[in-house]
């Protein structure tokens, strides 16, 4: 992402340190408080926070868990900072694109917790309004998988947001237990849209299981049909 090694920090890498500082701040840390928490010599994170250095991939890694964040949340801030200084430079993430096609066609399909159904010329819309680069050629192209590989995280972010999922169900494919607990959630949201119980959608289900989530969608359904009988 623009880091030239060990030399002097890029444009990128000093809008990064910008996003640490920023985060840390936040956090209420102090240098000395935040170097302990990554095993760092103090005078090693001056050195990269003031821009004589860039950080490196590890740092980001060991960053983030000290910081409470996602090592994306650091990228989607440091995006901030490079924008603000005018340098275009747009966080993306490596993704296989069959699996992020299926997730986005099921989000697509599901009903949103608030709000009209998925519209995707309004998530263009969106977009639009927060300068995110989003076309309806681009959805299209990601929801068929063929986009490839690199994609934006502001707009993963985006559609996580309108459809009403944790960022991570479309930013961390790795994480098998998010995914299921998601899916689970939104096979509910099925179960209640078929039943007409639109009102239910935006109510917390709390700290549920997948299985349990599931086994609620079921008995909805088999209630519906008995009335229905």
């Amino acid at each position: 992402m623009g880091v030239r090694g060990m030399g002097e920090a890029s444009a990128w890498a000093r809008a990064v340190a910008s996003a640490v500082s920023e985060l840390r701040n936040r956090v209420g840390l102090t240098v000395q408080e935040l170097a302990d928490r990554i095993g760092k010599d103090p005078s090693y994170l001056y050195g990269r926070l003031n821009g004589s250095a860039p950080f490196n991939i590890n740092d980001w890694e060991l960053l983030a868990r000290a910081l409470g964040v996602h090592p994306i949340e650091i990228a989607r801030l440091a995006a901030k900072f490079a924008a603000d200084e005018g340098h275009e430079m747009e966080p993306t993430i490596k993704l296989d694109p069959t699996e992020l096609s299926r997730r986005l066609q099921v989000l697509q399909a599901a009903p949103r917790t608030a709000g009209p159904e998925f519209d995707a010329a309004v998530l263009v819309d969106r977009a639009a309004e927060r300068e995110i680069e989003l076309t309806m050629e681009q959805w299209s192209q990601l929801r068929s998988g063929t986009a490839g590989d690199e994609v934006s995280v502001r707009v993963l972010d985006l559609v996580a947001e309108y459809t009403g999922v944790a960022a991570g169900y479309l930013t961390d494919l790795s994480d098998a237990g998010l995914a299921e607990t998601t899916e689970a959630q939104l096979e509910l949201r099925n179960a209640i849209r078929e039943v007409g119980g639109e009102s239910l959608l935006a109510r917390s289900v709390g700290d549920v299981s997948p299985a349990a989530l599931r086994a609620i969608a079921a008995s909805l359904r088999a209630a519906h049909r008995g009335s229905s009988s």
